[in-house]
C-alpha cells in the first residue's frame, strides 16, 4: 500500500539563493533531526521538494508525522550556523491545491 503524504508550503526568515538551495536543504534536514530525534524523523521522512522564490519552499512529509514536521519546523532556530525562523502558511494533500493559495 503506497504510503499517504503531504505538503506543507513554509516561508523561511531568511532568504536562500538558488546555489545555496542544497545546502540549506541538508542543514534544514540536520536541524529537524536533532529537534525531533532519529526514529521520529524517519517517521515522518521531511523532504523539500520545490523552492518558490527566496523565501518559500515546499516540504514533503508522511500524513503520519506531519503535525510533528510542522512542530520542528516552529522550534528550528539555526540553519548552517545562520539564525532562522520558519512559518506553515498552509499544508494540503496535492502541490495542486497549494499553488492556488494566494500568499
Amino acid at each position: 500500500m503506497k504510503e499517504k503524504q503531504r505538503y506543507t508550503l513554509v516561508e523561511s526568515g531568511i532568504e536562500v539563493e538558488e546555489a545555496e538551495r542544497d545546502e540549506f536543504s541538508l542543514g534544514l534536514y540536520g536541524a529537524l533531526l536533532h529537534c525531533v530525534g532519529e526514529a521520529t524523523y524517519h517517521r515522518v521522512n521531511p523532504k523539500v521538494i520545490k523552492f518558490l522564490g527566496k523565501k518559500r519552499f515546499l516540504v514533503r512529509s508522511s500524513l503520519s508525522g506531519c503535525g510533528i514536521m510542522t512542530a520542528a519546523l516552529a522550534m528550528v532556530k539555526k540553519v548552517n550556523g545562520k539564525d532562522a525562523y520558519f512559518y506553515t502558511l498552509k499544508t494540503s494533500g496535492t502541490i495542486r491545491a497549494l499553488s492556488s493559495f494566494k500568499y
